[in-house]
């Protein structure tokens, strides 16, 4: 393993290493890391080109550079090209902290080439080499703008697993930065929410998206919907990247927001502990229960995310005051009875969760953007 060259990218305040490196090598730095890349866009089978690429690296063929990035602080950045202390500390980092920005599909062909061929060609497969860059110093902002940018106009990565692909290293950040407030599960691992604090990843995935592009609907099928929001999300990491002081980094602002959410989550379920049968005939549901639902979610991340780009003075002095709102004798200080009630009138022909969502993103947007003063009861009337 050597360093070929060493570059500053001073757009995004992050470091190329471009290292020349042998197969057995790259496949041992990304060994056992399945959970990095079962978020990422499904393997593409049938496809010619990719079946040719299969074929042309059991023929020997160069491939362009595998792009990687490495969670920050796990491993220094490089002095010279003659740094090998990194190359050591390279060789050995857990594979959990490494992530696959571009070449997800050129990974697979020379792991799926290397499990085909005969054990007597391995070695000779093993052991050529590979371009790899690796990014060893690249925040999660900077990730993300990066790889969207990679992807913009092309059509194997979608925006959704492109923000997904984040979601990984940020909900780990997410879940060191508030230690046992939050706990963040995976569908495998067989687990339910029974309380507050509790969420299961792709909720929090999705919550990003929302977040990020200020919408609570991410299940966009409308390709030309899609590319525009790509666009836009492309734009605001850009600006969210540029050192000045209007700008914010929209990974911490989404930590801010999940600070928020667990403070919100406590309160919610001590104040909505039963489930009520209420006299206007409908049931309101406990606070572990309401936020469970991924529709609420999405429309409070996305709400959220609004305001903090148009109303953040706003947002901040309606949080105060939600939380203290919780804490009050009011029995139902969410109006969530009356938010219900709207819920049952939807028209069941068209589509409810679409529009339980922007009943949400409507309702706290209101909310938050009149700093509080605006009953809830209100807020889902007018949204």
């Amino acid at each position: 393993m050597r360093i070929i060259s060493i570059l500053k990218d001073e757009r995004i305040n992050a470091t190329s290493v471009l290292i020349e490196m042998s197969t057995r090598g790259y496949l041992d730095l990304i060994r056992d890391a399945e959970d990095n890349l079962e978020i990422q866009r499904r393997v593409i089978t049938g496809f010619k080109p990719y079946e040719r690429l299969r074929q042309d690296l059991r023929e020997g063929c160069i491939i362009p550079p595998i792009v990687l990035g490495i969670k920050k602080g796990k491993v220094p950045t490089p002095n010279d090209v003659n740094d090998s202390n990194f190359l050591s500390l390279l060789s050995c980092v857990d594979s959990s902290n490494v992530f696959i920005i571009d070449g997800l599909q050129r990974t697979t062909a020379i792991q799926f080439v290397k499990g085909s061929i005969q054990a007597e060609d391995q070695e000779e497969f093993l052991a050529r080499q590979l371009r790899i860059e690796v990014w060893p110093d690249i925040t999660l902002s900077a990730l993300t703008y990066r790889m969207i940018l990679l992807n913009a106009g092309q059509k194997p990565m979608s925006l959704k697993h492109q923000l997904e692909v984040v979601s990984r290293p940020l909900c780990d950040e997410i879940s060191e930065m508030y230690n046992n407030k939050i706990s963040i599960y995976r569908e495998k691992d067989a687990n339910r929410r029974s309380g507050h604090g509790q969420y299961q990843f792709s909720v929090i995935a999705q919550a990003f998206q929302a977040f990020v592009q200020k919408s609570p609907h991410i299940d966009v099928r409308n390709e030309v919907i899609a590319e525009l929001n790509q666009i836009d999300v492309l734009e605001n990491y850009g600006e969210s990247l540029d050192n000045t002081p209007n700008n914010n980094d929209l990974t911490f602002e989404f930590k801010r927001y999940i600070g928020f959410l667990i403070d919100f989550d406590e309160k919610l379920c001590l104040k909505y502990v039963d489930r009520i049968d209420s006299t206007e005939g409908v049931a309101i549901p406990t606070g572990v229960n309401i936020l469970t639902r991924d529709t609420f979610h999405l429309g409070l991340a996305a709400a959220y995310g609004w305001c903090v780009e148009h109303k953040r003075d706003a947002l901040e002095a309606a949080k105060s005051k939600l939380l203290l709102l919780l804490d009050s004798t009011t029995s139902d200080p969410l109006a969530i009875e009356r938010f219900e009630k709207i819920q049952t009138g939807f028209r069941r022909k068209d589509n409810t969760g679409e529009q339980t969502r922007n009943l949400i993103f409507n309702g706290f947007k209101e909310y938050f953007r009149s700093e509080g003063l605006t009953p809830f009861e209100k807020c889902w009337l007018q949204s």
